[in-house]
């Protein structure tokens, strides 16, 4: 198994933004790096794409509490994951947002691809980050 934490990031948006962001799956194109995506398909529950067009990537929502959106791998994902997004109110106007994932993978694959998840989930928190009003992200 493999366990990643992106680092955890501060969004100057409340937690209801931020929250009502989240939820919407199709929001979700705006957090992945444009340039090593493709394929995508979205609407509010569950989204699909590639990524580097190799590997299968779906995700879908199965619990939402107003601290957390959590998600699972589809059917047809390269490899079974879990993601939860915690999201901590600071104030009236700031969230903290910090992405945590398990990754059912096995033991060589986990050495490859350990390094560049890590990354990705980095860069999806900071796109969180960004988030201040939707429309906003580059």
């Amino acid at each position: 198994m493999l366990k990643i934490q992106s680092e955890e990031v501060t969004s100057k948006a409340n937690i209801i933004q931020v929250h009502t962001f989240l939820n919407n799956l199709n929001n979700f194109e705006h957090l992945f790096p444009k340039d090593k995506i493709s394929d995508w398909v979205s609407n509010k529950e569950e989204c699909s794409l590639k990524i580097q067009k190799m590997y299968t990537l779906e995700l879908k929502k199965v619990e939402v509490k107003p601290a957390y959106i959590k998600l699972s791998s589809g059917k047809s994902a390269s490899f079974k994951f879990d993601m939860q997004i915690n999201l901590i109110a600071l104030d009236d106007e700031h969230t903290t947002a910090q992405i945590l994932c398990n990754i059912d993978i096995n033991p060589i694959l986990k050495a490859m691809v350990s390094k560049p998840l890590n990354e990705l989930f980095n860069y999806m928190a900071n796109k969180i980050e960004k988030a201040i009003k939707l429309g906003e992200l580059d």
